[in-house]
């Protein structure tokens, strides 16, 4: 499906020229599904770089939004015309010469700690083929799921509707490669975000999940929504991203992997020109047949695979001779983080390891 490109752009005085980009596609009864309109406040946008303790130091903000409030600070991350704003006011913003490795992301105001609730909004629609059912986001007062079947798959009434459970934060992502900003230059920087597979419903949600809504008692079909996944890239303003679905299977024999229980999600972004991958994520990834994994436990021994928990420790990533790429995701001490030592950007079969839960056998599928 074709790539749908968002741009952010700004210029500092020893200059970075910043884009942002957003690369989009559109158990029993699980499903992910990739929304039409994503809604975060965009606080602040800043470069940094990460101290011996890895704590952003010397900030250079590039991005400010005016509004008073989150809810002033709206961005359907993946609108064109919106994110043209944010680079129109970033334009003129100036940053002290030197060289950064970390970009930061606000959704919150300065001092709204994580248990603080944040606004949030999605709209989009999916089709559950055992119910034969297609629901679209719904944003009645008086719905509790956020979610309206509809008879006809074809329908678009989908509205965006507040995302449950959603919470302050602030992402730091390293970049793969640090940006030095020199004296009346102008440096290009581009963010992409990924929204694949960013949502997804199960037939039980329960509203106390993070970024999660749905009836009190856990019991009806609800929806689910993640962080944005953050790409910062030096230079890099016509990135390609590279998607694959990964099935496994808990034995040293490829031919045992089946297929149709994929549930993770890798996604790797390089220079246009179908050149050098920069950086990877990963999410896991919903579907009927898919096998069963949470954060910390494997559910279905033989393929489950690791939790793909959320972004990819970006100072692992490596890129070898071969054009094969070794990353880390989930987080450095966690059980079941996926440990890629050499990942292709094709078609193939590997294997993918733990800390200290064992090594899988997958299979990377490309997404087209």
């Amino acid at each position: 499906m074709p790539l749908i490109k968002r741009r952010w752009l700004a210029a500092c005085g020893a200059a970075v020229s910043m884009t942002w980009a957003s690369l989009l596609f559109a158990g029993s009864g699980e499903i992910s599904f990739t929304p039409t309109g994503f809604k975060v406040s965009i606080m602040k946008v800043a470069l940094a770089t990460a101290g011996d303790g890895g704590q952003p130091m010397g900030e250079q903000v590039l991005y400010t939004c005016s509004g008073a409030t989150e809810s002033d600070c709206l961005v359907d991350v993946t609108s064109q015309a919106e994110l043209d704003a944010i680079a129109a006011r970033a334009a003129s913003v100036g940053v002290a010469a030197g060289t950064y490795d970390t970009v930061t992301l606000d959704f919150c105001r300065p001092g709204q700690g994580g248990d603080t609730p944040a606004p949030g909004f999605v709209r989009g629609s999916f089709t559950v083929p055992s119910e034969g059912t297609t629901y679209v986001t719904d944003d009645d007062a008086g719905n509790v799921t956020g979610l309206r079947a509809v008879a006809d798959a074809a329908d678009e009434g989908a509205a965006f509707v507040a995302i449950g459970n959603w919470r302050c934060g602030q992402k730091s992502i390293v970049l793969p490669v640090p940006l030095v900003v020199k004296k009346d230059t102008t440096t290009p920087l581009s963010i992409v975000v990924d929204a694949k597979f960013i949502a997804n419903s199960t037939p039980h949600v329960s509203p106390g999940m993070g970024g999660c809504r749905g009836e009190p008692n856990g019991q009806a079909r609800g929806l689910c929504v993640n962080y944005p996944s953050i790409f910062p890239l030096v230079g890099a303003d016509d990135s390609e991203l590279d998607r694959f679905l990964l099935a496994h299977h808990h034995s040293t024999d490829p031919a045992a992997i089946d297929d149709t229980k994929a549930n993770g999600y890798v996604v790797v972004a390089r220079n246009g020109d179908g050149g050098t991958p920069l950086i990877a994520y990963t999410r896991p990834y919903f579907s009927e047949t898919s096998a069963g994994i949470s954060q910390r436990t494997v559910q279905d021994s033989l393929f489950g695979g690791p939790a793909y928990l959320g972004d990819t420790i970006v100072s692992s990533f490596r890129v070898a001779s071969d054009g094969t790429v070794s990353f880390v995701t989930g987080g450095s001490m966690d059980t079941n983080s996926a440990i890629f030592p050499a990942f292709a950007l094709s078609d193939h079969h590997g294997t993918v390891d733990t800390h200290d839960a064992g090594a899988w056998q997958y299979h990377a599928m490309p997404l087209h």
